[in-house]
């Protein structure tokens, strides 16, 4: 009866419905990334060729993954669920969604190149990239899911970092913290774009617009070296 008149309990069930429903699309899209394009394998030869799609599962989960837990550390230091926290929750997961599809085929297309290089042969069943006309596609479908996700976290820990009540200092510096590395990995989404749009269509530049995204780690080490400094000059 609380939830459907406005008792005291309905705000904290509608959040906390919210937020199972943003790891279960988050697992969902983990799950996704697993199994596309795959079938369960009937044989020893068919269990070899999924086990060769580690590698790229592995690093689409990882990067699936630091968006989820920064979204889950956001909840657990906010108890501010309104209106804009909401939407802004439904869109990363609707991101989230997008995201899954450019991200595995990227990593898988890189770990064939990979292959290919080595075994002078592709991975079986891998995406092949055709042309540097198709790979520029990957790259901008790659960088627009990238920077609408990190954007929307941006967006709600800057929502919460204003309209909730004061934070304990270490969880303020930390939050904002995550708030810059979010928009410094817009930034960094942006430049692939730019890095893409220049790309020439010959040579061996293509690696260029995903080598952008190393800039990522610069960006994760700037941050918490200032939080580190604002956590030791604080009373």
């Amino acid at each position: 009866m609380s939830e459907q008149h406005g008792g005291p309990g309905a705000g904290r069930v509608e959040a906390h419905r919210i937020d199972s429903f943003v790891d279960a699309a988050f697992a969902f899209a983990v799950s996704v990334m697993a199994i596309a394009g795959a079938e369960v394998p009937h044989s020893l030869h068919d269990l070899l060729l999924a086990l060769d799609r580690t590698p790229g599962f592995a690093c689409s989960f990882a990067t699936l993954m630091i968006f989820w837990h920064r979204q889950v550390r956001w909840r657990e230091r906010f108890r501010l669920h309104d209106a804009g926290t909401t939407v802004l929750s439904l869109m990363l997961v609707f991101f989230a969604l997008i995201f899954v599809y450019p991200l595995n085929m990227l990593f898988q297309a890189l770990f064939s190149s990979f292959y290919d290089a080595y075994a002078n042969a592709p991975l079986p069943n891998e995406p092949m990239i055709g042309n540097a006309h198709d790979l520029k596609a990957l790259y901008v479908c790659f960088a627009l899911a990238y920077m609408c996700m990190a954007g929307c976290l941006g967006l709600l820990y800057g929502h919460s970092l204003r309209r909730s009540p004061p934070l304990l200092l270490i969880d303020q510096i930390k939050s904002r913290r995550t708030y810059y590395v979010q928009w410094g990995s817009v930034a960094v989404a942006i430049l692939s774009l730019l890095a893409t749009w220049i790309m020439p269509e010959r040579g061996s530049w293509t690696w260029m617009p995903g080598a952008v995204y190393l800039c990522q780690i610069v960006v994760n080490r700037t941050f918490v070296r200032w939080s580190r400094k604002r956590l030791a000059e604080s009373p």
